[in-house]
């Protein structure tokens, strides 16, 4: 079976919006897993007086406690915002992935079910 033109180029960008959000999912794990650093290493500042030392390039260098709680708070912060542009860009590429993937199925003729897009 022949695809159009237009058949091709949604599947193309299926197949990009599928990288597209494969990347991103492994970059919103990441960000995750810095968020979940961030949120220990804040808990063990909050439980210990103390002394506290934060790395500076490839040195540790000392840190009094409200300094290094607002600054792992500041990091929390950014990474949060960081995560939710990345779930409403996830979204936006979900959404669009769904809808061209139900625009190919509606434009490919009924035949054994060979032909389903499965996403």
């Amino acid at each position: 079976m022949e695809l159009s033109d237009e058949q091709k180029s949604d599947v193309m960008e299926l197949q990009n919006l599928q990288q597209q959000l494969q990347m991103m999912m492994a970059q919103k794990q990441q960000l995750l897993m810095q968020q979940n650093e961030v949120e220990k290493a804040s808990e063990e500042v909050e439980k210990n007086p103390g002394p506290f030392y934060r790395f500076a390039g490839s040195i540790l260098v000392p840190k009094d406690k409200a300094s290094l709680k607002s600054e792992l708070n500041e990091e929390k912060e950014s990474v949060d915002v960081r995560i939710s542009a990345f779930s409403k860009q996830e979204k936006k590429i979900k959404d669009r992935f769904e809808e061209l993937r139900k625009k190919l199925e509606k434009s490919f003729p009924k035949s054994s079910g060979d032909n389903a897009i499965v996403s």
